[in-house]
């Protein structure tokens, strides 16, 4: 077989297995928080409440006026059906439980400081006739693991504007079966983030976060056909909200989002995204609920198999309870639709045969706890 397409096989299996877990391929909104997955992702950029800001907007722990711990996670299950217009079809399917733990501590009038360690993505993933059903079964299955350690601060300019920066250190992890021998290989790779929250007026607060995107220089334990690792890019990240309390109980978010996926090939376009989000306060209880869509960073003449990215859309909902003690405990469930993703091949292309999805979701469950 030709090695490009080994490379490019091994390559995008360890894109779309995080892409699994990252909405195919667009960030991981879901962080591992009631919040996150309840609000479809809305409400991070927003957030100045808890120590998840660390991750989705530093600039946001300004907020927290001592220090906030959050714990928590969420279990993935990941399934696709891929019906080829010709040949056999063949489904994929894995479960991932992905951790969250974060803290955040205020030093001064000015300054907080947190901390944070989450995965961004990261699935282990069957298939039940390979990667592209028959005769095509060239991965069988594959693994990948991905966790972040995230060092932020923010600093209180002055009563409206806050501003925050972030480094991340980015631990990257590849299994793969291919050609019934399995590959490994792990790499560390740094990155870093900028962000802003401004409040407009007492009900109104605007934020805007932008990450850096990074490279992953993978090598593997041993060769296979000559080939000794991969290289993958990630893409930048610009994300941007506003949260309005609209009454003493019911507040509204919205944030649109772009991603850089031009970088990732020449075939490949930017990509963006907008979600709107609700928050109903009833009692002790904080009721949830948001929706999210993506636009398609490749068209179906150059999708594949290996990467089938397309448009995508989530629903999520969810609740959080004050407890006595002053902790809440939430829970929340999201569905993600990640499209047909149609692939128009011209001839009959090992990685590439024409065909679509006739299935192709992820359920998300959600626990935390913060205090």
């Amino acid at each position: 077989m030709n090695r490009s397409k080994i490379l490019l096989a091994l390559s995008a299996t360890a894109v779309i297995n995080t892409s699994s877990a990252m909405a195919a391929g667009l960030s991981l909104s879901q962080i591992g928080t009631a919040d996150s997955v309840a609000t479809a992702g809305v409400a991070g950029v927003t957030n100045n409440s808890d120590a998840a800001a660390t991750i989705t907007n530093a600039a946001g722990l300004s907020g927290i006026e001592d220090s906030n711990m959050m714990l928590g996670g969420q279990l993935l299950d990941v399934r696709s059906h891929f019906e080829p217009e010709e040949g056999e079809s063949t489904r994929s399917s894995g479960l991932q439980f992905i951790p969250h733990l974060s803290y955040a501590k205020r030093l001064n009038e000015d300054w907080v400081a947190g901390i944070a360690l989450h995965s961004p993505g990261g699935l282990g993933v069957a298939y039940s006739n390979g990667i592209a059903g028959g005769a095509q079964n060239i991965i069988k299955e594959n693994k990948i693991t991905m966790l972040s350690l995230t060092a932020s601060a923010a600093y209180q300019v002055n009563e409206q504007l806050a501003l925050g920066a972030s480094i991340i250190t980015n631990y990257a992890g590849v299994e793969a079966s291919v050609f019934d021998r399995t590959v490994t290989g792990k790499q560390l790779a740094p990155t870093f983030a900028l962000s802003a929250q401004y409040q407009l007026s007492e009900k109104t607060r605007i934020g805007a976060n932008y990450q850096h995107g990074s490279e992953h220089d993978i090598e593997f334990d041993e060769a296979i056909l000559g080939i000794q690792g991969m290289a993958i890019n990630w893409p930048a990240t610009f994300d941007i909200g506003i949260d309005h309390q609209l009454t003493e109980k019911l507040n509204i978010m919205a944030n649109a989002k772009w991603q850089s996926w031009s970088d990732y090939d020449a075939n490949y376009q930017d990509t963006y995204s907008a979600g709107i989000a609700a928050g109903y306060q009833a009692g002790d209880w904080l009721w949830q609920a948001g929706f999210s869509i993506d636009s398609s960073p490749v068209d179906a003449e150059y999708r594949d198999v290996v990467l089938p990215l397309d448009k995508q859309w989530r629903l999520g909902i969810g609740a959080e309870k004050t407890l006595a003690s002053g902790a809440k405990l939430g829970i929340a469930y999201q569905y993600q639709n990640l499209g047909d993703a149609e692939i128009a091949s011209q001839g009959r292309e090992l990685l590439r045969p024409s065909g679509e999805y006739s299935e192709n979701r992820v359920h998300f469950i959600t626990l935390s706890y913060q205090f």
